[in-house]
């Protein structure tokens, strides 16, 4: 049997955003001793530490803090706490705001280097006159429609099936956004799949939400093999171009 006879009565394709339709650009590691080197060779008070030895400090504290991090904790927040004891350690003097205003810049620059993965957009107008489109997302509600816009592809993605969490414990892979999604497009779980990068927050968590998933795997190689396995009683394909899925849909 086909793969394409596998995937008959689907409705709606949902898909994760960073990794799957928007390549990343550059990790959090860059982007943050880029806006620190940036910082630094504009400051003109006395000797300040150089970006490596900044961020060995931030990652001392950050897996101290990571240990003991509840729900309560929120990313931000703890992000700008091991900040703050850093430059406290290394006796640097900044104001009140630097560290809320230091990760907005590292935030900025990550989102100017992602770059819309290759074949999406091809993609996604075949698809669109057959199926319903949506995001089902971990990311900030702000950021996902900021690179929709900029991508030039809010136009598949209606406000309202874009689905992003409100609260850690909404996150993929937990399957309250896959319900949310489910119940909104008025759809039943099998009728809906599943498309993302990551095996754990968007493969596992739709499959245990009850959908098919289709996982990308854009750094595996050049096979154009559509492969297919089971987890649980829901099934997964693989990928390794968004346009494979014309093959599967």
């Amino acid at each position: 049997m086909s793969t394409s006879n596998r995937t008959q009565g689907k409705k709606a394709i949902c898909f994760d955003v960073n990794q799957t339709l928007i390549h990343q650009g550059i990790h959090f590691e860059q982007a943050f001793r880029s806006v620190w080197n940036d910082y630094y060779s504009r400051s003109i008070q006395g000797d300040f530490p150089q970006a490596e030895e900044l961020w060995n400090k931030y990652q001392s504290y950050w897996q101290q803090h990571k240990k003991t991090r509840t729900t309560r904790v929120h990313l931000d927040d703890l992000q700008q706490q091991c900040l703050q004891n850093a430059l406290k350690e290394l006796h640097v003097p900044v104001h009140q705001q630097f560290s809320n205003d230091f990760f907005q810049l590292v935030r900025r620059s990550r989102l100017a280097a992602k770059s819309l993965a290759p074949r999406v957009e091809e993609t996604l107008q075949e698809l669109a006159p057959r199926f319903k489109l949506a995001i089902i997302s971990n990311s900030p509600r702000s950021e996902v429609t900021h690179l929709l816009n900029r991508f030039k592809l809010s136009g598949y993605f209606p406000e309202e099936r874009i689905f992003t969490a409100q609260h850690s414990a909404d996150k993929k892979p937990n399957i309250p956004l896959f319900k949310t999604a489910i119940r909104t497009m008025d759809l039943s779980p099998r009728q809906l799949v599943m498309v993302g990068n990551s095996w754990k927050h968007d493969v596992c968590g739709a499959t245990k939400a009850g959908l098919d998933a289709v996982w990308v795997q854009a750094n595996s190689g050049t096979s154009r093999k559509i492969s297919q396995q089971k987890l649980g009683k829901r099934n997964v394909y693989c990928i390794q171009q968004m346009d494979q899925l014309l093959e599967l849909f």
